[in-house]
């Protein structure tokens, strides 16, 4: 090892970073945003958290009237599962809320 110091070549800098912004404007311009995308963007997402609340309504439904079923007590699992399938239906449809945030966050900077 020696104790001479070695310190990075300018000229060398410059060209690493003369590449990398030619490479980031390259991505930039590879991931334009569609203006059909964009239109109906929101839309998409509106339609995202609607099916996971309904999914997650009718797998609680469907558990619940299943084991009222096996079990022979009709109303008891259904009304519980059915309200553990809105709650569950309903904190996927926040994350996804917090998802979209975190993105609308992301792009403004």
């Amino acid at each position: 090892m020696s104790s001479k110091t070695q310190h990075p070549d300018p000229a060398r800098l410059k060209a690493l970073e003369d590449q990398l912004n030619s490479i980031k404007a390259a991505q930039k311009v590879e991931s334009a945003p569609n203006p059909i995308g964009e239109k109906y963007a929101k839309a998409n997402q509106a339609w995202r958290m609607v099916i996971e609340l309904v999914v997650g309504m009718a797998l609680g439904i469907g558990i619940g009237y299943g084991l009222d079923s096996l079990f022979g007590t009709l109303p008891i699992f259904l009304m519980i599962f059915s309200l553990l399938g809105l709650a569950a239906g309903i904190r996927v449809m926040m994350r996804t809320a917090q998802e979209v945030q975190r993105q609308a966050a992301d792009e403004a900077k």
